[in-house]
C-alpha cells in the first residue's frame, strides 16, 4: 500500500486502498478507545488504557489548542491521574520562571492576591480566562490534601513573555537592607521601571537586560554575595527577557522559542532533586519528532543525547464541533474549532460526545506502521504517527473557556 501526506491531505493510491486502510484503522480503534468522564476528576478507570505505558516514563505531556473549556478539566484530571500512578514531583508548565515562582508561593500560602497580581499582565493572552485562573485554586486544594513531601511544585521553563512579571520577580527576591554601592544604580533602575519612573519600550527592555547581564557578569562576586542562592534565579529571569526579544523579533518564532525552552528546562532540571514531570502545553510542543523548521520541546526531550530519550509520553488533543476563546487586550472573540481530520473516517464511529481517548501505540497498530495524521493542521514530513504522540484525545461539543470581564 502506497500512501503519503501532501498538501494537508492523507492521499492513498486508489479508493480501494483507502477503504482497506479505513477498515484496518476501524478494527484497531474498536479495541483501543475509551470514553473519558472529565467531570469525575477523582476517578481513573477511564484512563486505565494508559496504565501499561507508564513504566519507564519520566515526562508526561498533554497537548491542547488553547481556549477550549474541556482543556482545563482534562488538565486537572490528568494531573491527579499521573500523580496517583507515577507520583510525579514537578508540574512542567508553559509559563515563564517568574510566574511559576509566584505560583509556588500561592500554592504554599493560599494568598489569592498573589494569583491576582501575576494575572494582571496576562490580559490579552490565552491564559486570561476564569478556567485557567481557577485551575490554580483547584491545584492549591489538591496539594493541601497531600502530605507536604508529596506536594506538586510548578516549574516554568518558557521565556519571559510579560516583562512586568519578570521585573516584579527580580525586585521581590532582592534582600532587605543596604544594597552594595557597586550595584546600587542598576538595582535602582529595576525599581524605577516597576514604579513607572522609567518608561521602558520593547527595544529598551533588550537594551536594559543586556546592560544588566553585563553587570551581573562583570560584578559577579558582588551580586552573588548580595543575592546569595537567588543569584541564579535573578540572572535566569533576566536572560529570558533577552530570549523574549530574540523570539519575538527573530524569523522563526516557534523554532527559536522551543530551543530556548528546552535549554531553560536543562538549566532548571539539573538543579532539582530527581523527580518525574507532568505538563499540559500547546499542542505542537508535545510532538516527539521534529517538523520541518521546528524542533519541538517534546522532540528535543526525546532526541538523541537527551537523558529523557524513550521516557516521554505524549497525548494530543483534537477537537470536533468545539468553541474556543481568542482573547485580545481590548476584546474577546469566540470562534469554532475543528481540528480532527474527518477524512480518517474510522474515528467518527467511536465519537459520540464529550471526550474519547484513543491508544495509538497498541499491538499491531496501523499508527505505529504508517503516518496516518488525524489533525488538520501542523503537518509532519516523515516517520509514523506514534513517533509524534502515542495517544489521541478527541474532544467533542465543548464550549469555550469563560473570559474575564
Amino acid at each position: 500500500m502506497f500512501f503519503l501526506l501532501t498538501d494537508s491531505i492523507l492521499k492513498i493510491k486508489n479508493y480501494g486502498d483507502l477503504m482497506l486502510l479505513d477498515s484496518e484503522i476501524q478494527k484497531y480503534l474498536k479495541m483501543n478507545h475509551i470514553k473519558v468522564y472529565i467531570e469525575k476528576d477523582y476517578e481513573f478507570l477511564d484512563l486505565s488504557i494508559i496504565d501499561d505505558d507508564l513504566k519507564g516514563k519520566e515526562i508526561f505531556l498533554t497537548g491542547e489548542n488553547h481556549g477550549v473549556k474541556a482543556n482545563e478539566k482534562l488538565r486537572i484530571k490528568f494531573l491527579k491521574y499521573f500523580k496517583e500512578k507515577t507520583d510525579f514531583k514537578y508540574y512542567l508548565c508553559e509559563l515563564p520562571y517568574s510566574i511559576s515562582y509566584f505560583l509556588n508561593i500561592y500554592l504554599e500560602t493560599g494568598d489569592i492576591e498573589i494569583l491576582k497580581e501575576i494575572y494582571k499582565p496576562l490580559k490579552g493572552t490565552d491564559a486570561w480566562n476564569r478556567d485557567d485562573f481557577n485551575h490554580w485554586i483547584k491545584l492549591y486544594e489538591f496539594n493541601r490534601s497531600l502530605p507536604k513531601n508529596r506536594r506538586i511544585k510548578v516549574i516554568g521553563v518558557d521565556i519571559e513573555h510579560q516583562p512586568e512579571n519578570a521585573f516584579r520577580f527580580m525586585k521581590y527576591i532582592l534582600p532587605k537592607g543596604d544594597i552594595p554601592m557597586e550595584i546600587r544604580k542598576m538595582i535602582g533602575e529595576i525599581k524605577s521601571i516597576l514604579n513607572n519612573d522609567i518608561n521602558i519600550s520593547d527595544n529598551n527592555i533588550e537594551e536594559f537586560s543586556l546592560k544588566l547581564n553585563r553587570d551581573l557578569e562583570d560584578k559577579e562576586y558582588t551580586y552573588r554575595k548580595y543575592l546569595g542562592k537567588d543569584y541564579f534565579r535573578f540572572k535566569f529571569v533576566n536572560k529570558n527577557l533577552l530570549h523574549r526579544h530574540k523570539v519575538y523579533h527573530g524569523n522563526n518564532f516557534n523554532g527559536i522559542r522551543d530551543k530556548k525552552i528546552y535549554k531553560n528546562f536543562l538549566e532548571i532540571e539539573k538543579r532539582l532533586p530527581k523527580g518525574k514531570y507532568y505538563g499540559q502545553w500547546g499542542l505542537s510542543h508535545i510532538f516527539q519528532k521534529p517538523f520541518p523548521y521546528v524542533n519541538w520541546l517534546g522532540a528535543r526531550l526525546n532526541g538523541q543525547g537527551s537523558i529523557f530519550k524513550g521516557k516521554v509520553l505524549s497525548i494530543a488533543y483534537v477537537y470536533d464541533n468545539c468553541k474556543y476563546l481568542y482573547p485580545t487586550s481590548t476584546k474577546n472573540y469566540i470562534s469554532s474549532i475543528n481540528t480532527l481530520d474527518l477524512k480518517v473516517k474510522a474515528f467518527s464511529s467511536f465519537i459520540k460526545s464529550g471526550c474519547t481517548l484513543f491508544k495509538l501505540n497498541g499491538k499491531n497498530s496501523p499508527f505505529s506502521k504508517k503516518l496516518i495524521w488525524p489533525i488538520i493542521h501542523k503537518f509532519p514530513k516523515d516517520g509514523v504517527t506514534t513517533d509524534y504522540f502515542q495517544y489521541l484525545m478527541v474532544i467533542k461539543d465543548s464550549d469555550a473557556v469563560e473570559p474575564f470581564t
